[in-house]
């Protein structure tokens, strides 16, 4: 039976896979192709939240989990090293994408072409390291995780879902019934 904390975390990463599929959409001019800046910056704000979150979700998960790996299990010891290395791709990724966003922010519409070879950069880190591995502990965690585990991973706060809410709103408002055309896609087990 999934959680209240499984299900919150699942509504913010299909929600967090829906702003993705936005920005990559705005870097191929099929939404708001007249001036995409605004949705850069909107993406780029929901992703960074989004992804902290993410992040720290996965320190907490691998802290939970390396108890029950035992130095023998070398299967499982390799999938949390296998996180711990997604992990360190993801936050670089991220670092790069933010550093782009704050460049276009700062410096405006010359910063474009800089910022779009980033956010590509991240995308593709997104895509290929990210969403190709995700769940690869979800048996692990299934078999060892009691609820009070999904709380501590989950770390669900009225501000974070409150300044989550927010930010799909202004992603929303930057790129209107945009997000309303994507394909549904299904959520994704777990966490």
């Amino acid at each position: 039976m999934i959680t209240e904390a499984q299900e919150r975390v699942r509504q913010e990463r299909t929600r967090m896979s829906m702003v993705r599929r936005t920005l990559g959409a705005a870097l191929e001019g099929e939404a708001a192709a007249d001036n995409p800046v605004p949705v850069y910056l909107a993406c780029s704000d929901y992703l960074k939240h989004a992804l902290d979150r993410l992040h720290a979700q996965d320190h907490r998960l691998w802290e939970r989990l390396n108890p029950h790996a035992g130095p023998e299990d070398a299967v499982f010891r390799d999938k949390l090293d296998r996180l711990k290395e997604r992990l360190a791709a993801s936050e670089q990724a991220l670092a790069g994408l933010v550093a782009a966003r704050d460049a276009l922010r700062a410096r405006g519409a010359g910063e474009r072409e800089g910022f779009e070879d980033e956010a590509r950069r991240f995308l593709d880190v997104f895509l290929n390291i990210l969403s190709a591995s995700r769940h690869s502990t979800l048996a692990e965690e299934e078999a060892e995780f009691a609820d009070a585990d999904w709380d501590y991973v989950a770390d669900n706060t009225a501000d974070a879902a409150a300044e989550e809410g927010r930010l799909f709103g202004e992603v929303e408002k930057a790129a209107p019934g945009f997000m309303d055309s994507l394909p549904p896609i299904q959520p994704p087990p777990g966490h």
